[in-house]
C-alpha cells in the first residue's frame, strides 16, 4: 500500500531470507542483513535473485552474543578484511558489487573504544575496501 503514496526506499532489517522475499515482493527496495548474509544461507542467493541491494554488516556472533566479542587488535583492519570477505561471497551468489553496501557496524560487537577507532578510521577503512 505504502507505494501508492511514496516512492522513498523503504529498507527491510532482516536476517532471514524468506521474510526479505517477502518484503521486497511487497515493496521493499533494499535488504539490510545484520549477520552480513551468514545466518541464513539463502539471503544472498535471495538478494542476487530479486535483484535489489543488500546492506552486508560487520557483526561477531549474533545479536545475543555479540558484546562478549568485541576484542580486536586492529579493529579497521579486522573489520576491512570481514567486510571484503562478504562482500566477495555476495559476488559469487550473483549481487554485483554496485549493489552491495558494505556496513561496518557500529555498536555491533565493538567496544567504544573499537566504535571510535573505527569512526576516526573511516578514510583508512575506505582505503582497505578499495573505495
Amino acid at each position: 500500500r505504502i507505494r501508492r503514496v511514496s516512492d522513498v526506499p523503504i529498507s527491510i532489517d532482516t536476517r532471514h531470507a524468506a521474510v526479505a522475499r517477502a518484503a521486497v515482493l511487497a515493496g521493499a527496495d533494499i535488504i539490510n542483513d545484520v549477520s552480513g548474509g551468514t545466518h541464513d544461507p539463502d539471503m544472498l542467493r535471495t538478494a542476487a535473485d530479486l535483484g535489489v541491494p543488500v546492506i552486508l554488516m560487520h557483526m561477531r556472533g549474533t545479536p545475543e552474543t555479540m558484546q562478549r566479542m568485541t576484542r580486536y587488535d586492529d579493529v579497521v583492519t579486522e573489520v576491512a578484511e570481514a567486510l571484503l570477505e562478504r562482500s566477495r561471497e555476495a559476488e559469487r551468489a550473483g549481487i554485483p558489487k554496485w549493489m552491495q553496501i558494505l556496513d561496518p557496524g557500529i555498536g555491533f560487537a565493538k567496544d567504544l573504544g573499537g566504535n571510535l577507532s573505527l569512526l576516526r578510521g573511516g578514510d583508512e577503512l575506505r582505503r582497505l575496501l578499495g573505495d
